[in-house]
């Protein structure tokens, strides 16, 4: 269960009565039943369906905790903030307070759930990958690198933001499509999500590439031998 850093973490705390549904109509998965104890990702987008970050909420009770990427908070800040308006809706950050880490091959906790442990709290966003957040003077072990784990993202055709996962892409192109509710309300996007999806035309798709292979498309990870590359269907 290798464990490496993730320096690029960034931790924001929403409270107030409406965040579920704030957060429920800006960006692509359903959250309104998100309950204590669980764990979910989702992606804002644009109205023209870019992806502006993929984030995930634990339910801490009392609050949302949102880890998302600390280099696209500027942008994800100011598509956020204008858009809060009235409602009951309060975000602080804490990233100075906290460490992040990813946790791979790994078992732990049902994906859509996360625990809490000796100041460590460990979601399962999926097989095999844990998200950890930890505070800045709590002890985490770590046995792999960065590029160990982009290695096994490749191996695994894992998206990760500022790879595959940037403003250039939509979802579905960066391989986001479980992000993408398919029954739930509006948020910003939708329109063109729908459309594609209902038409079966992407445009474009995330698939793992032999580095010797000509492709119609975009290395994204660079891997020894394979890489991950966003390519033209």
């Amino acid at each position: 269960m290798p464990t490496a850093p993730y320096p690029e973490g960034n931790l924001s705390i929403w409270r107030g009565q409406d965040v579920l549904s704030f957060i429920d109509g800006l960006s692509t998965n359903h959250v309104l039943d998100l309950k204590k104890g669980e764990f979910r990702q989702t992606t804002f987008t644009t109205a023209l369906a870019k992806v502006i970050d993929r984030v995930g909420l634990f339910h801490m009770g009392e609050f949302i905790a949102m880890l998302s990427h600390e280099p696209f908070w500027h942008d994800l800040s100011h598509h956020i903030m204008p858009r809060i308006l009235g409602q009951d809706v309060n975000i602080s950050l804490a990233t100075s307070n906290n460490n992040f880490y990813t946790q791979y091959q790994a078992p732990g906790p049902e994906p859509g759930r996360f625990e809490s442990n000796n100041g460590v709290t460990v979601a399962r966003t999926q097989e095999g990958l844990n998200l950890l957040v930890a505070g800045k003077n709590v002890p985490v072990k770590t046995d792999a690198t960065v590029e160990e784990f982009h290695q096994w993202r490749i191996e695994t055709i894992n998206p990760w933001p500022s790879f595959e996962i940037t403003k250039e892409n939509h979802a579905f192109a960066c391989g986001l499509d479980a992000d993408v509710h398919q029954s739930k309300g509006c948020y910003i996007g939708q329109e063109l999500l729908t459309r594609m999806r209902t038409r079966g035309r992407t445009g474009k798709k995330l698939v793992v590439v032999s580095n010797d292979e000509e492709i119609n498309g975009k290395i994204t990870t660079k891997g020894l031998s394979k890489s991950l590359a966003i390519v033209r269907t």
